[in-house]
């Protein structure tokens, strides 16, 4: 949520404090067993499919690679690649695109390709004109038993040209124009849950490579500031309630849902409810009918979100303090032996955020999330008079003992920026 003023938080705090007859009533939350399964994802799933003319890539193309384009490169009669066998292991498919050029036509009059992976066969394919390529073949299982694999291709016969085609080397046999080669599972048919959210965290981190290749941190940062200076995300609701969150977070989150099926989302910093309810939505959506939201805040702001049937159904209010003792013991024995996600985004001046590291960190399963947000303000930094913060409080609790049993997980900044950078930290 936004910056708040510590002059009008501490009002806040004084107000409620004084008068305790304004706290709501809170009901008790009682889940039945949950026999869902919380994912834990590799750190690296690996590449599967390969842009050949992309740098990041570089090093997996092992042969037969001439120059080209940025989308595309000329390749020798034999060339391969090395990439990664999507997971969990299932029915695969090799992908070639590309094109049969008329330069090699002109030479060759006609040509074969056998691909293999592993060195098993698994298809052949033959031209006589010049044609767009997209190939693709069913792999055997006992073709994908090596990981990484290897996959090449033979072109038979190949062509030397007495005038080359450009970025081919005088006098070298060359073949194909190839954009890129992959393994992949039929996304056209029905997909796992661990299927999916092994391929949606492959493209989180080929995300994230490809914003770090293109935006220097200092480009970065200026798109940070511009989205402070435009009043988007102070002027977001979310169905008729105010929500404070940058929409890309908000994405990254429905996702964290999917593959974790949290049993609780615990949330610090309430305002309007906005968010509480769109976690609300996030769980109703996959399915997560026992599963519940514990919202804390110094401040009851709630009244117009909590006439939504989603948060009657699925969210309930602590209304004091984030850290005072009890409502921490009661967040405590509610969530203990669940699947929990924990965001906090309350005070965010950097000895109140440690403090509810260190109260909140425990409730956190292997494999789940504990969100520090807006770790953007001191650690971009975009509000640079503001802090210490979040990011100084995270970097302080990941050298703890406590605190070294979680790691950042870059792969969840991956939408282009992110309000919590080095604060997705998910628990080993």
């Amino acid at each position: 949520m936004a910056l708040k003023s510590k002059a009008l938080i501490a009002a806040l705090a004084a107000l409620i404090a004084m008068s305790p007859g304004c706290r709501r009533k809170e009901r008790q939350v009682v889940l039945p067993p949950d026999t869902g399964a919380a994912l834990d994802l590799p750190d690296d799933p690996g590449v599967s499919q390969v842009a050949v003319a992309n740098p990041l890539y570089k090093d997996r193309l092992l042969k037969g690679f001439y120059g080209g384009s940025n989308q595309w490169l000329w390749t020798a009669p034999v060339f391969a690649v090395r990439v990664d066998p999507p997971m969990p292991p299932q029915k695969t498919y090799l992908d070639l695109e590309g094109s049969v050029p008329e330069e090699l036509i002109a030479e060759s009059h006609a040509v074969t390709l056998t691909a293999r992976v592993n060195g098993i066969e698994v298809g052949k394919k033959s031209w006589s004109k010049a044609a767009r390529v997209y190939e693709h073949w069913e792999v055997p299982a006992r073709a994908l038993e090596t990981r990484p694999a290897v996959v090449e291709y033979t072109l038979t016969p190949g062509a030397v040209a007495k005038d080359p085609p450009e970025r081919v080397p005088k006098g070298a046999p060359f073949g194909l124009i190839v954009v890129s080669v992959g393994l992949r599972v039929d996304e056209e048919g029905l997909l796992d849950r661990p299927t999916a959210a092994n391929l949606a965290r492959q493209g989180q981190l080929r995300m994230l490579a490809e914003r770090d290749r293109l935006l220097n941190p200092a480009k970065q940062k200026e798109l940070l500031n511009l989205f402070h200076q435009v009043p988007v995300w102070t002027e977001m609701w979310f169905q008729n309630v105010k929500i404070e969150k940058l929409p890309l977070d908000l994405w990254m989150v429905q996702q964290l849902v999917y593959e974790q099926r949290p049993e609780f989302i615990v949330e610090t910093g309430t305002w309007h409810g906005g968010s509480a309810l769109y976690f609300a939505n996030a769980l109703n959506s996959v399915g997560l009918k026992r599963s519940r939201v514990l919202t804390v805040d110094v401040q009851n702001l709630t009244a117009n979100a909590a006439t939504n049937p989603l948060w009657k159904e699925y969210v309930t209010f602590l209304h004091g303090s984030s850290t005072d003792p009890a409502i921490v013991s009661k967040i405590a024995d509610l969530t203990r032996g669940r699947r929990t996600l924990v965001m906090l985004d309350s005070d965010h001046s950097k000895q109140h955020v440690l403090n509810e590291l260190h109260a909140y960190a425990p409730m956190v399963p292997r494999g789940s999330y504990l969100i520090v947000e807006d770790t953007h303000l001191d650690g971009v930094p975009s509000n640079p008079e503001f802090g210490p913060g979040p990011a100084a409080a995270v970097q302080e609790f990941l050298a703890e003992p406590l605190g070294q049993g979680f790691q950042a997980d870059r792969a969840r900044e991956a939408y282009i920026m992110t309000f919590n950078p080095g604060g997705w930290l998910r628990r080993k």
